[in-house]
């Protein structure tokens, strides 16, 4: 208001009347009493001579992004390392946050550095405890407004596995083949963990896809030994794991007539 003019004293006021009278001067930081939008009347004042000119400013409160509710970015701990450490592609994220707002959205370790627009976070980011909270801004592409919020990160466990022991049959007719009740190993490959589900499949493929299960007894397609492939589903993470398992058909004694 002032452009390159010296000796004046700028002041501001809520109406008119009170511009023109120097009357009841507004202190800085100000509060609109108005939502979303406020006239202002400015008044410049020469303080050599006391001759005085107003004109108005407009306040205007821009709304803010609204950051929804985000679902936790959960993943399996698939590189079976044990340490609940995994790539999150946080890009993947983007599309909840914006919520089809015409905003951009970032993502920060600290609610500081969110605050403060520092040290954005790649899109492949590798979580550094678990669970671990981000915190993520979204900004209005056109007013520059920004909002904030904060998901968890968590890497779930996958079901552990161990060495099996075969699941051998006689073979009764001497052919390398027979019936394999399955379900009967079901218990050491539990090893009494709980909310896990056990299913069995002829390929390491098809236990990773989980289809094509075998239903118990299962007859062997490979004469006299075979191994099938266990996955071990939890039923509320949804993460598995799988171990191979030998079917043995173990062939019986040839008794010998004596002479």
């Amino acid at each position: 208001v002032l452009g390159s003019q010296t000796g004046m004293l700028v002041s501001y006021y809520g109406t008119q009347d009170d511009a023109n009278a120097a009357e009841n001067p507004l202190a800085s930081p100000y509060v609109n009493t108005n939502p979303d939008s406020q006239t202002l009347f400015i008044r410049l004042e020469t303080t050599a001579t006391g001759c005085y000119a107003t004109t108005t400013l407009g306040l205007e409160v821009l709304p803010l992004p609204v950051f929804p509710a985000i679902i936790d970015y959960t993943l399996c701990d698939d590189n079976n390392a044990g340490d609940l450490q995994e790539l999150f592609d946080l890009s993947t994220k983007d599309a909840e946050i914006i919520n089809g707002q015409n905003t951009s959205v970032s993502y920060y370790a600290s609610q500081a550095d969110a605050d403060a627009n520092t040290n954005v976070l790649a899109s492949s980011y590798q979580n550094t405890s678990n669970p671990q909270t981000l915190y993520a801004t979204l900004t209005d592409l056109v007013t520059g407004c920004r909002s904030t919020g904060s998901f968890n990160l968590v890497v779930n466990p996958l079901p552990s596995t161990l060495v099996m022991t075969s699941l051998a049959i006689c073979d009764d007719n001497l052919d390398g083949f027979g019936f394999f009740t399955l379900t009967d190993k079901d218990a050491e490959a539990l090893g009494g963990q709980s909310d896990i589900l056990v299913s069995y499949h002829t390929t390491q493929a098809e236990a990773d896809t989980n289809t094509n299960a075998l239903v118990s007894p299962y007859a062997n397609t490979t004469a006299d030994s075979q191994i099938v492939y266990i996955r071990l589903s939890n039923t509320i993470t949804s993460c598995y794991n799988s171990m191979p398992l030998e079917l043995v058909v173990n062939p019986l004694p040839v008794p010998i007539t004596p002479p």
